[in-house]
């Protein structure tokens, strides 16, 4: 069970006085450069039409921030090259864009493809995905604007699934307690049909059906490791998240991750070991075995049938079946139901499974037909080999084969029956025990996420009130209990951005002295925070003359261009703005 805990303010932090902002018709400096490259911008296409298919495409923010060095910035052109940005050089006439890596092109057809994305894993490292399936593991050097080093790849792997799109969310470089080796994690959101998704649980476990959720996406935590100068594959976990992830990172020293999603949510794979329970003690006296059959089969020359009964209405998404070349496992939720070692090797390309009223029918192709099977699974029991298929009805369990009708149907509810599930909750997912260890409820609308001090997860901004105010996951090297700390506020975001109907994207530089939100097309409004003394705004109320003490200025700019906004970044001195073939550069603040 989790823990739960608060999201505290810190009173200090918040401003009561605050009243308001004054538009200021000051002029900012905006340098317009063209980009060498068109920007990548793929699109869904018609297969792709899930709420998270258009959140995963539609708020991909093509401009990146490197934590390391805030003198660059990076992004993806449309025949995936990436490109370095030297960011003082925006105010001149000769902009400086290098092309730092050519993302290797397997395929010329992207479609279905994600944008491809990149992460700055350490000082030295980054992660990058070409969006159809393959991770790359980049040296990059030391990262400054006159730093001419060309990037190396050192690992590519397809070891999400070949042609499998996905999204890098975040990546962490850990070395570990003996300083021996190093541990490389990345995070990447998967959005697939249900029914391809590899799962050691039934997916039905989170609410999951083909008619409610087609798509569900998915969260992969993959793990490397480099020792001796190579990188190799450590550990892979896969999270279920139906109702779409708004929010992931990896908590330092890598062992945990934090996460904003809405219940129900939990781990489905594991390549390490097994995250279904286990199987009751399958080793019984022979008398139990005769009262207590699990599972029935049979065989002929060609084949083995085994059959299992669940309740009548069992769907395929409650059970996993696994058919090995000399095992059998069947998972009925989480639970496990049947596993173990066959008595001889079968054909897994023709073995099949049948699911029909709750009936289970798994086929096993003999590879020597002239053997005979004396048993199923070593040391089990609980099944009972019968002649035929209407023998082993007979051993059918009434409360199995669902002859008493469930208390009540889901279907009968009312409306205003339905418990509401758009609470969305903070997480802390423990690594070492596959569990949540906490959790808190969100009272207010998540507004966006933004990058902190290189080995910190990226911080997160909640609306509180009418204010936005900034929390930072914790790190697991702190010795008190986990949680989030309040570091900044926003004054009056949550009233403004809740009024910005065109908004696509919000952000706001490390020392947090503006906000910017930024539409699909256009319009950039600069919001300026009244505790900075070169951008507050000392008013007069004219018939009192009671000095009005905090209002902060407010500007709204107009950008020359057609095309539709793919990312934005802010500095504390300037305002990034990429459109498909220009970078605009807005000076903000005065160095």
């Amino acid at each position: 069970m989790e823990q739960l805990f608060e999201l505290r303010p810190r009173k200090d932090l918040l401003d009561p006085t605050f009243e308001g902002y004054k538009l200021s018709l000051d002029s900012l400096p905006v340098y317009k450069h063209e980009v060498p490259v068109a920007v990548e911008h793929l699109k869904p296409n018609e297969e792709q039409f899930s709420f998270q298919h258009v959140k995963t495409f539609g708020l991909h923010n093509h401009l990146i921030d490197d934590p390391w060095s805030d003198e660059i910035a990076f992004f993806i052109s449309k025949d995936l090259q990436i490109f370095k940005i030297n960011l003082h050089s925006l105010v001149s006439q000769s902009p400086e864009f290098k092309s730092v890596w050519q993302i290797p092109r397997y395929l010329e057809n992207r479609d279905g493809w994600f944008n491809a994305s990149l992460s700055f894993s350490g000082p030295e490292l980054a992660v990058v995905s070409d969006g159809g399936g393959v991770l790359h593991v980049v040296d990059t050097g030391v990262r400054t604007p006159t730093n001419s080093h060309l990037w190396q790849a050192k690992l590519s792997s397809e070891v999400l699934g070949k042609s499998d799109p996905f999204k890098i969310m975040h990546s962490m470089l850990n070395v570990t307690e003996n300083k021996q080796s190093e541990t490389l994690s990345i995070l990447a959101l998967k959005v697939e049909s249900i029914d391809k998704v590899e799962s050691q649980i039934a997916l039905s476990v989170f609410g999951c059906s083909e008619k409610e959720t087609p798509f569900i996406s998915c969260l992969e935590w993959v793990q490397y490791e480099h020792v001796d100068g190579h990188w190799s594959f450590k550990q892979l976990k896969r999270l279920a998240i139906p109702h779409g992830l708004d929010y992931a990172s990896v908590l330092s020293p890598g062992k945990a991750l934090c996460l904003i999603a809405r219940e129900p949510l939990g781990i489905i794979f594991d390549s390490n070991k097994d995250v279904a329970a286990p199987l009751a003690n399958s080793e019984m006296t022979q008398y139990e075995a005769e009262t207590k059959i699990a599972y029935t089969w049979t065989e002929s020359p060609e084949e083995v049938t085994v059959w299992m009964t669940f309740d009548r209405q069992t769907s395929k998404h409650d059970l996993v079946v696994k058919i090995e070349s000399q095992a059998l496992k069947v998972v009925y939720k989480n639970q496990t139901h049947l596993v173990g070692e066959l008595a001889h090797p079968i054909s897994v390309g023709s073995s099949t499974w049948t699911l029909s009223d709750g009936k289970l029918e798994v086929i096993l192709s003999k590879i020597d037909k002239s053997l005979s099977w004396n048993h199923l699974i070593q040391s089990d029991l609980r099944g009972r080999k019968v002649l035929d298929a209407d023998t082993a009805a007979d051993y059918e369990s009434p409360a199995e084969s669902g002859g008493r009708p469930p208390v009540f149907s889901s279907e009968q509810l009312e409306e205003c029956d339905d418990m509401p599930m758009d609470e969305s909750c903070v997480f802390r997912f423990d690594g070492e025990t596959n569990e949540f260890t906490h959790k808190a409820i969100l009272s207010g609308q998540l507004l966006f996420f933004t990058q902190s001090a290189p080995g910190l997860a990226p911080a997160f901004c909640l609306r509180h009130d009418v204010d936005g105010l900034i929390w930072q996951p914790m790190g697991d090297e702190l010795e008190q209990s986990w949680g989030c700390l309040h570091t900044a506020a926003l004054q009056a975001l949550g009233y403004i951005q809740a009024s910005k109907e065109q908004r696509k994207f919000t952000v706001a530089p490390p020392n947090m002295s503006y906000v910017a939100l930024c539409d699909a097309f256009s319009h950039v409004y600069i919001y300026r925070q009244s505790n900075c003394a070169s951008t507050g705004v000392e008013m007069v109320h004219r018939p009192t003359g009671r000095r009005v003490g905090n209002i902060a200025r407010q500007q709204v700019l107009n950008i020359d261009s057609s095309e539709e906004c793919l990312g934005v970044l802010a500095t504390n001195s300037f305002l990034l703005l990429l459109t498909s073939s220009s970078l605009f550069s807005i000076r903000v603040n005065s160095d």
